[in-house]
């Protein structure tokens, strides 16, 4: 039963967001990849580098948050670029009000113009209204109600409320696009700005260091054959060199999503495992080929 529940909550439940999103999976190839991500890769990887048990373990469960964040990340995607065309919808329907059209005339000016992700719901708005004859505020009520978007849920209750209580609709539609056109901007300045400095610290912290230490991993491996007294460092000592590595590029990983993405889990997980799987791969490369410059 615990594991019917764990079933559901991991896997059907992603099967189900990659379907919002248009895409259909059959569970048996999902879990097929999420063994061949979380167990094989990890594996692999501590074969080929002498990876610790515990540097593996990390890299296990890493890599299977990672796996089940993806469905999640893609349908986040889909609703921001959903929200941020909701503008261009909303400039539409002012033009159309304020030259005397109706608010389904304006919808249907929507529809006609492509707007991705909007047309589809005033569509659905429409159907509920010619088919079913659905009220506009009940059609509007239960569509935008219905919507994964918190900022097309207000704009629906919105415009029901402009509807019942009256207003001027296509100013409060301009103010509204304005003023979600000028959070968009504000959002896009302040990820470049804080995007910049962050930068520079991925760099310095998932390339920079991993390939100094390699680098000097390499060099002495050399030295140390060419010195019979010199003792090259053994397997051990770089098996905890990149322990070291994946921890320290992990943490920063997980802080590296935070200012840009908020404290959401998923992009955390994943920014980690990048950056773990970057560092660890970053100083692995540069001692072997280190080896090969300094021979």
């Amino acid at each position: 039963m615990d594991f019917k529940i764990i079933y559901d909550h991991l896997v059907v439940k992603n099967l189900i967001t990659l379907r919002k999103v248009g895409k259909t999976v059959n569970p048996p190839i999902y879990m097929a990849g999420l063994f061949v991500v979380s167990i094989i890769i990890p594996l692999l990887m501590k074969m080929l580098m002498g990876l610790t048990n515990k540097t593996t373990f990390i890299f296990m469960l890493i890599y299977l948050g990672a796996y089940l964040s993806i469905p999640s990340i893609i349908y986040e995607s889909k609703i921001e670029k959903f929200e941020k065309n909701i503008p261009k919808a909303l400039y539409v329907m002012t033009l159309s009000l304020n030259s005397g059209r109706s608010i389904t005339e304006a919808m249907e000016e929507v529809i006609k113009s492509r707007i991705e992700g909007v047309d589809i719901e005033f569509m659905k708005v429409l159907y509920l209204i010619t088919e079913k004859k659905y009220s506009f505020e009940d059609a509007m009520t239960i569509v935008s109600s219905n919507s994964d978007s918190p900022i097309f849920r207000q704009m629906g209750r919105l415009i029901v409320e402009n509807r019942r209580y009256g207003g001027n609709l296509g100013e409060v539609l301009k103010t509204l696009a304005k003023t979600l056109e000028d959070l968009n901007n504000l959002k896009q300045q302040l990820i470049s700005t804080t995007a910049n400095g962050l930068v520079v610290g991925l760099v310095i912290i998932c390339g920079v260091i991993p390939a100094t230490a390699g680098l000097i991993g390499g060099y002495l491996t050399v030295i140390a054959n060419l010195t019979p007294s010199m003792q090259p460092p053994t397997p051990d000592q770089i098996a905890k060199c990149l322990e070291l590595i994946q921890q320290g590029t992990g943490l920063f990983g997980l802080l590296f999503a935070v200012p840009l993405f908020g404290l959401k889990l998923n992009r955390m997980i994943i920014t980690c495992a990048i950056c773990m799987t970057g560092g660890v791969g970053v100083f692995y490369g540069i001692m072997l080929g280190s080896g090969y410059l300094f021979s």
